[in-house]
């Protein structure tokens, strides 16, 4: 067992770089331009990430036709 090497944590002091999407991306050498009567397909996104617009309008209240005797008959009560 003194054969196996020991895992030694990384000092305080070191720094971790994690690689970032720039370092990933293919280089300006590596990818061809579109041509004029080329377009590349937009990917669905997942459902979801996917967002419909929903706009409910509420149903208008009915209100009541009266005719003008009940309109002079209202306006009689009221005075």
């Amino acid at each position: 067992e003194a054969d196996e090497e020991e895992e030694h944590p990384a000092p305080v002091d070191s720094v971790v770089v994690a690689s970032t999407a720039a370092d990933q991306a293919p280089s300006t050498e590596e990818t061809e331009p579109f041509k004029t009567d080329e377009s590349a397909a937009t990917p669905v996104p997942h459902p979801a990430y996917r967002m419909t617009a929903r706009i409910s309008i509420p149903a208008p209240v009915p209100v009541p036709a009266w005719s003008d005797s009940e309109v002079v008959r209202l306006l009689a009560m009221s005075s």
